[in-house]
């Protein structure tokens, strides 16, 4: 139990296994993260079992897409009335070493090692179990981890996003995105269950392509609607003169 007095904790990250530093005011009911580490022993073994909830399971190299297209898919789920949560593994890096004062003795990104991954199947597999759906935004790049996710996870949709090299590279600079992962060692997924190239399209409509998906499946229940064919054809031919200019 930690005394009133300040003190500093050698902590073992349960995610990373980096060495980590938590130093604590007189008063820790003050901080608003208050939050006990138990031991970690590795991979999640809490299984989802809430029939009603999913998680979409983004994987793919930093330009992708993956962010773009979580908050798409969250706001179409939102507006249907589903609880939707994005898990990012950057944010959780970031929340991890600032919000609760930890100071990583090791400077490497760890964000894209098998274990977040690991942390992030857990928080999915709690958040299931209480009927929200769980968006995942990491460059997961092992087959191990995103298989043990598959394992724990009830149902879940791993959609892989890739795209050209200078499209990519081209997006990473103008978000400052930081990542000094070896992209060599990701291995592209073997059975995912949508694999879009972000390149070809619009990111509003890769997201309506994973909504499609879902009511396929029936993740979601679709929308229905009257629609007149002639109504459709006129979208259509619209839809073609907008996109070679004609209209705005």
């Amino acid at each position: 139990m930690l005394s009133s007095e300040y003190c500093t904790l050698a902590l073992l990250c349960p995610v990373t296994g980096v060495a980590w530093k938590l130093e604590g005011a007189t008063d820790m009911t003050q901080h608003s993260h208050n939050h006990t580490w138990d031991s970690w022993s590795g991979w999640s073994t809490i299984s989802a079992n809430n029939d009603t909830s999913f998680t979409i399971w983004f994987t793919g190299l930093p330009g992708t897409g993956k962010t773009t297209l979580a908050h798409l898919v969250q706001k179409a789920l939102v507006t249907r009335g589903y609880k939707v949560e994005i898990i990012d593994s950057q944010a959780l890096s970031y929340w991890l070493k600032h919000e609760l004062q930890i100071e990583d003795t090791n400077q490497e990104d760890h964000s894209h090692t098998p274990g977040y991954d690991a942390f992030i199947t857990y928080i999915c597999t709690l958040l299931a179990r209480n009927g929200i759906i769980t968006i995942t935004v990491a460059v997961s790049p092992y087959r191990e981890a995103r298989t043990h996710a598959r394992e724990q996870i009830r149902h879940l949709v791993e959609v892989y996003l890739y795209c050209p090299e200078d499209l990519r590279f081209k997006r990473v600079r103008q978000q400052e995105l930081v990542t000094d992962f070896p992209e060599q060692l990701y291995q592209i997924p073997l059975r995912a269950e949508l694999s879009i190239d972000t390149g070809l399209e619009s990111p509003e409509r890769s997201a309506l392509r994973i909504i499609e998906y879902l009511e396929q499946r029936s993740y979601v229940a679709p929308l229905w609607e009257e629609t007149d064919p002639a109504d459709e054809e006129i979208a259509n031919v619209k839809a073609r003169l907008r996109a070679l200019g004609y209209l705005e």
